[in-house]
């Protein structure tokens, strides 16, 4: 019994490399004015957390998905390897976060403070980008993986993850600047990520 499911998930992996770049270009679209949103804040905020992929999403609504035993196959083959690539990446994000908040707000700041921001926002950047392509990739495997129908449900609970994360996000950013930051101000808030997966 096991071997036709095997031999499927093989055909659908295989399937998968054939897909189009514009489909990663049309996913990195949706994201690319948040991602300037971000630039600014995670040297002063540290990273956003960043929502569970949609395949970790799909798999936890299976039941609701309708997804055969090849699709939840395949779906945790696609998890395992964003997982395996992004945990080490969640790991320095999450060593990189602020320790100390300034004295006197954000718009008060000594050199070495803001040496120290500048610094946290070049480290954080491209951990953050590696971190979106390849969710993005897997994304992509995914969605190439689904029926229309589970598409859209797969979507809307990747926005509703998305949702949270941002909560989150600016829920953290009031606890440390006091909902005084001046960047919260200009702009009402930032912007996203997600909790670490599990």
């Amino acid at each position: 019994m096991r071997r036709p499911v095997t031999h499927a998930v093989v055909i659908a992996m295989t399937a998968l490399v054939g897909i189009t770049s514009l489909s990663q270009a049309q996913y990195g679209g949706s994201r690319s004015s948040q991602r300037n949103n971000n630039q600014e804040d995670i040297g002063t905020r540290g990273a956003p957390p960043i929502p569970p992929g949609i395949a970790a999403l799909a798999l936890e609504r299976s039941a609701e998905l309708g997804l055969t035993d090849v699709q939840n196959a395949a779906l945790a083959v696609i998890r395992t390897s964003q997982d395996s690539a992004n945990k080490p990446r969640l790991k320095t994000l999450d060593s990189l976060r602020p320790t100390r908040r300034p004295a006197n707000g954000i718009n008060d700041l000594s050199q070495e403070q803001r040496d120290e921001i500048e610094a946290r926002r070049v480290a954080i950047a491209p951990v953050l980008e590696a971190v979106r392509e390849t969710n993005a990739e897997a994304r992509i495997k995914v969605m190439a993986l689904l029926n229309e129908n589970q598409q859209k449900r797969a979507a809307e609970l990747e926005r509703d993850a998305q949702k949270q994360a941002e909560e989150e996000y600016n829920r953290r950013s009031r606890d440390a600047f006091g909902g005084n930051d001046g960047m919260q101000r200009r702009r009402g808030g930032g912007g996203g990520g997600r909790p670490p997966e599990g």
